[in-house]
């Protein structure tokens, strides 16, 4: 029993470094200036980074982007997510450049 338990243990910790490093790995870095979006737009922000435009998703570090970085040009590490209505960029995190 305890071999089993040591076993699925060790499994699980492989699958997840395994899933982070995969996670890891889509990390992207984009650089642009942060354009504020309207309050009840389902975006934080957008960032426009040369002909690209991302929206910024609205989490606790979108919506600090948008609070601190307003019309700044900024280096953004963090997800993309290609949707329907457009690239929806996920903030890990950011620095202002200007």
């Amino acid at each position: 029993m305890l071999g089993r338990t040591l076993f699925v243990a060790f499994a699980v910790a492989v699958v997840g470094l395994a899933f982070t490093r995969t996670v890891a790995a889509d990390d992207v870095k984009v650089t642009g200036t942060v354009v504020a979006a309207a309050e009840d737009a389902a975006e934080a922000a957008t960032v426009k980074a040369g002909d690209v435009t991302y929206k910024v998703t609205k989490d606790d570090k979108g919506k600090e982007l948008a609070e601190k970085a307003k019309d700044k040009k900024v280096e953004i590490t963090g997800t993309v997510e290609k949707k329907d209505d457009g690239q929806w960029l996920c903030v890990k995190e950011y620095k202002i450049v200007e």
